[in-house]
């Protein structure tokens, strides 16, 4: 009896080893979706300037995890990587020439990510494309704000979009814009 019992204590490390390995190996990509997440925050605000997109974000509860634009998870650097320690309101401003900032003519987009968890991509983080678009002629509206600098006449969008960087970004799941260099997205808003 004591020679079956110790094969079997001597065996169980090798067979959860085998059991942990396969479990490894198994494709979860059909059982766990990321997804386009409405929850977790009030309010996404994005103003275009003439060097920068500012992007305000208004979580509903203390938020601890990490804000980064697309491409920028690994380097952590800012301007585009944010780590808060705690708090409910963020603001980002992302230069047009950096963070993986695409442009296409006047048009300047990028992709903001707001992980939960300072590693880990998980369902419930979401993601948003950013856009400003300074294609009107340039004669027809320029701003100058507080400080004295000038604004080009922009459009602005946001669109919710899924967090995984596997999927297409061009897949979205809400989208709102104005005619304004300012726009704002909260959950409320999908259309």
């Amino acid at each position: 009896m004591d020679t079956v019992l110790l094969t079997s204590f001597l065996a169980l490390p090798m067979f959860s080893e085998i059991l942990a390995e396969e479990i490894w190996k198994q494709d979860l990509s059909k059982e766990m979706q990321i997804g386009a997440s409405t929850e977790g925050y009030d309010r996404v605000g994005l103003r275009c300037g003439a060097e920068t997109m500012t992007v305000e974000l208004r979580t509903v509860d203390d938020f601890s995890g990490v804000i980064y634009t697309q491409g920028s998870f690994h380097s952590r650097e800012p301007p585009c990587f944010l780590d808060p320690v705690r708090g409910r309101s963020f603001t980002m401003s992302i230069p047009l020439g950096e963070c993986a900032t695409e442009q296409e003519g006047n048009k300047y987009s990028n992709v903001v990510v707001i992980q939960h968890d300072d590693e880990l991509l998980t369902p419930g983080d979401a993601a948003f494309t950013l856009e400003c678009d300074f294609s009107r002629p340039r004669d027809l509206t320029v701003t100058a704000d507080f400080n004295g600098r000038k604004n080009k006449a922009a459009k602005s969008s946001i669109a919710l979009v899924d967090a995984d960087p596997g999927r297409d970004r061009r897949k979205r799941a809400a989208y709102v814009e104005s005619d304004t260099p300012e726009v704002v997205f909260t959950p409320d808003s999908l259309r």
